[in-house]
């Protein structure tokens, strides 16, 4: 009988064990209620501030990791940015920007695509993935590969890079044909090759590093330098004469001329 008693006992020992099993395995199944309340991407990476899909900036210390929101911050943040490049010196503050209702990012993200110059990158498939991506720093915003052309090189425009002169004044180009020179040819030469004259008065609104990175990449930087320029050092020539750099003269400059040329330059010319 003892061993009988026994037996039943260590039977119900498994039955129990069995059963707590069972019980801790359904637990595991049980989910959360989904929490209706307000989700929030964000620009996640920033060490000091953050920007959410609401448009609205903060600090980090202000951002409510369970929802992913900037609990406080402001709103569509332009203070940061210049408006005549759209281009800003923090990355959130353009996220921020480029949200604002005033810049359609909703539109304009259904017709900018995510690789410029690729049709099969497809285009962005909401207004902050759009304004993300448009606001990080390519290399349109940099010289020398490793500095930036301005400290506002987060930009959200077409154009993609800072400016740094004011805008031309309306109607500053009217009628003429900005052209790129051949190697080694002044403006007035190569104006005649297109039966044009080469405008000397117009040379002074071409004569900016903005106007040359219109043009040309301008990789190696823009330097302003008495005598040279408006022009372009071809890529190929030897290092000593500075492949890839763009050469303007100061504004002040008297000396622009159409029959200027320089060895292995190409000359940004005004046709008239």
């Amino acid at each position: 009988m003892v061993p009988a008693v026994a037996g039943q006992r260590l039977l119900l020992l498994v039955f129990l064990a069995f059963i707590r099993i069972a019980n801790a395995e359904r637990r595991l199944f049980v989910r959360d209620l989904p929490d209706k309340g307000q989700k929030c991407r964000n620009t996640i990476q920033g060490l000091l501030l953050v920007a959410d899909d609401r448009g609205v900036v903060c600090k980090r210390d202000d951002l409510n990791y369970a929802t992913g929101c900037c609990s406080v911050g402001q709103q569509y943040d332009c203070n940061q940015c210049n408006m005549n490049d759209k281009c800003c010196s923090e990355y959130e503050s353009c996220v921020s920007c480029c949200l604002a209702p005033l810049h359609d990012a909703v539109n304009v993200a259904k017709q900018v695509l995510r690789s410029p110059r690729h049709k099969e990158s497809g285009v962005w498939g909401n207004a902050f993935d759009y304004c993300k991506g448009i606001c990080r720093t390519h290399s349109r915003s940099t010289a020398h590969e490793n500095a930036y052309i301005s400290a506002r090189h987060h930009c959200f425009s077409q154009l993609g890079r800072p400016m740094l002169s004011d805008p031309l004044p309306p109607g500053a180009l009217d009628g003429v044909e900005v052209v790129v020179g051949f190697k080694n040819e002044a403006c007035d030469t190569f104006c005649l090759h297109r039966k044009k004259r080469c405008s000397q008065e117009h040379l002074r609104w071409l004569n900016s590093c903005d106007r040359l990175r219109e043009r040309f990449g301008c990789e190696a930087g823009c330097e302003v330098v008495t005598g040279l320029g408006p022009s372009y050092v071809d890529g190929n020539a030897p290092k000593p004469e500075r492949p890839a750099m763009c050469f303007v003269q100061p504004q002040e400059a008297t000396t622009l001329s159409c029959s200027v040329r320089e060895e292995n330059h190409m000359m940004l010319c005004p046709c008239v």
